[in-house]
């Protein structure tokens, strides 16, 4: 099952904090027409509100908000990081890649995070995530995780 295209994948991208990597994440969701421009500043605010809630493993964030902030479509983006980031969790920093999503409605939500679980618990699935060459290369990898589970 293909989750993710390229034109919602980034790699090597430089961003001096969470929020700019927040922000990254969130452009692609608006340029693939997937959400509202203030979808990116909602999952800004979540975060602000929750604490680090979206780091969820180490290395790993997935930024996201509620339906009503602006979500036209169910869907993700995914960014590496040129230099990881803090979020704030002592547990999950630094952070190498984000994973923003965003979902129609709760069951949408949960397909959403049960994609990415799938994803997030192959082994040597950051350290796979860090070496990707490309956007092309990342798509590939993050499909593929997916696929092997299906």
């Amino acid at each position: 099952m293909k989750w993710i295209e390229t034109n919602t994948i980034r790699t090597h991208v430089k961003v001096n904090n969470w929020q700019e990597a927040v922000r990254a994440s969130g452009e692609l969701l608006v340029a693939a027409d997937l959400a509202e421009p203030r979808y990116i500043e909602a999952m800004i605010e979540t975060t602000i509100e929750l604490g680090p809630y979206c780091a969820i493993a180490p290395g790993i964030a997935i930024p996201h908000a509620r339906p009503e902030a602006g979500v036209k479509e169910t869907g993700f983006s995914a960014i590496t990081l040129a230099e990881p980031v803090e979020f704030g969790s002592p547990d999950n920093d630094p952070i190498y890649l984000v994973l923003a999503f965003c979902a129609l409605d709760h069951d949408s939500h949960i397909e959403s995070l049960k994609l990415m679980a799938q994803a997030i618990s192959q082994e040597g699935f950051i350290e796979r995530v860090i070496q990707a060459v490309n956007s092309a290369d990342l798509e590939k990898f993050l499909n593929a995780t997916n696929e092997k589970r299906s």
